[in-house]
């Protein structure tokens, strides 16, 4: 327990998820406005919209990667995994969440050397010569379109902080900008939680395990996104739409995916019957779950402990925190086959040949109903990713040209640090509100929610 409590593993996660966020800043958020200086305006929105898009399937590969690692049991090559006695459904189950990282990783650092060879500067589309006050520009004869790059201008640190401040002013001076970056932190917050915390809501309403909500997102939902968010391009494109036309549709798409959440509502499934929680011994829903009972007279005399989380199934529907609590006697079979029998508390219930089986009762009717949801769920991220595009063109066309690469790093800074950090706390600490009981860690204290308030969760 001491060595457990000294770990400072966590440092080297938080010290790589630092260096990741720099080494995005160049590709996404500068690399937009780096597309935009040199691409014409009717076919800007086009490839930034086809670039967006096609950076989806990063997170759709990474969703299918992190549904097998999930699958996986954490200790690969440690523990025999026929040995153990809970499946990928069970909420103590943990996936080898560092296989991806690795993977992941190698992957980055291998697809990043291409950016090596980017030259600094491009020619204008549809342009031979582009001409600048301050900088002067060769034409060679190798090709059409096609010139010697400028050299990079010499910049001093002392002169990039003089001018960062009456920068900053003149940016946020801008009415159109400030709103849209208002609106940009309103979304990451939603949009962070939502992905965070989405696997987890599939899992608690709908009875299915974690790999599997993973899987489905990555295979489904991400695909629509991909498409929505391309189409957003090429509607500007085909239409040439000008920013007041693009800010509409946007207002239209956002508006429409925010009326189709509330559907979300709708979306709950039954709580989960455990006996002394949910429901009382004889089956009978309980009026309040702030208090549990975890012992009854069927019970009493078995010594159990009554905060261990170790969950089977009676036959009788009703799920039972314990073997022990569900007055088990004796037990037949081994590893996912265990099967307890002579359990005194199912009798209580009037129903069932009182035995019982590892793990949680399944809810047959929570699963029928997650198609509906996963088809609204699809629904929505069309939608919303349809405004995705149009939005973002909407910060390159309302501030000036020397400004847009600077609009794009506050915009990101902004998003991440009042959106994307803030976001999984409070979500977090939300949905913790709504567990019914808590795990306990083996050298005391909580630990993680084994059942929630489905109803109070959605």
């Amino acid at each position: 327990c001491e060595k457990m409590a000294s770990s400072y593993l966590w440092v080297f996660v938080l010290a790589g998820n630092l260096l990741r966020g720099i080494g995005e800043a160049p590709i996404m958020p500068l690399g937009m406005s780096y597309i935009d200086d040199f691409a014409t305006e009717e076919n800007s929105a086009f490839y930034i919209g086809t670039v967006r898009s096609v950076g989806m399937f990063g997170p759709s590969l990474g969703f299918l990667l992190g549904a097998f690692c999930a699958s996986l049991w954490v200790d690969i090559g440690a523990v025999n995994p026929d040995t153990l006695t809970i499946n990928s459904k069970d909420t103590r189950w943990v996936g080898a969440w560092w296989l991806g990282i690795l993977i992941c990783g190698a992957t980055s650092f291998m697809s990043s050397l291409p950016f090596w060879f980017l030259p600094y500067s491009l020619p204008q589309e549809g342009e031979q010569v582009v001409k600048k006050s301050t900088e002067v520009y060769v034409i060679t004869q190798v090709g059409q379109n096609q010139m010697e790059a400028p050299r990079p201008p010499q910049l001093k640190v002392s002169e990039v902080a003089k001018d960062f401040f009456p920068t900053l002013k003149k940016l946020f001076g801008n009415p159109i900008f400030l709103i849209y970056l208002l609106l940009t932190i309103l979304q990451y917050n939603s949009l962070v939680g939502i992905i965070t915390f989405e696997s987890k809501f599939m899992e608690q309403q709908f009875n299915i395990s974690i790999s599997r909500a993973i899987f489905l997102i990555g295979v489904i939902v991400l695909p629509i996104t991909i498409v929505g968010m391309f189409l957003g391009g090429f509607i500007i494109k085909r239409f040439k739409l000008h920013i007041a036309a693009m800010a509409k549709f946007a207002c239209i798409t956002f508006l429409t995916a925010f009326l189709l959440y509330l559907l979300y509502f709708g979306a709950s499934c039954q709580v989960l019957q455990v006996a002394g929680l949910t429901v009382n011994y004889s089956g009978i829903k309980e009026v309040s779950f702030s208090k549990e009972k975890p012992l009854a007279v069927c019970n009493s005399n078995c010594g159990c402990e009554a905060t261990l989380w170790d969950p089977v199934c009676g036959d009788n529907g009703i799920t039972y925190m314990n073997p022990c609590l569900a007055g088990c006697k004796t037990s037949v079979g081994s590893g996912k086959d265990l099967v307890f029998q002579n359990c005194s508390c199912l009798g209580v219930s009037g129903a069932g040949n009182f035995s019982a089986v590892l793990g949680q009762c399944p809810r047959d009717k929570c699963t029928r109903e997650f198609p509906y949801f996963l088809a609204l769920l699809s629904i929505i991220a069309f939608i919303f990713s349809l405004g995705g595009t149009p939005t973002y063109m909407l910060m390159f066309r309302s501030v000036s040209p020397d400004l847009k690469s600077f609009a794009v790093g506050i915009e990101a800074l902004c998003g991440r640090v009042l959106g994307g950090l803030p976001a999984p706390i409070y979500f977090g600490a939300l949905i913790d509100q709504t567990c019914l009981k808590w795990g306990r860690k083996t050298c005391g204290g909580s630990g993680a929610c084994r059942v929630y308030d489905t109803k109070a969760f959605r």
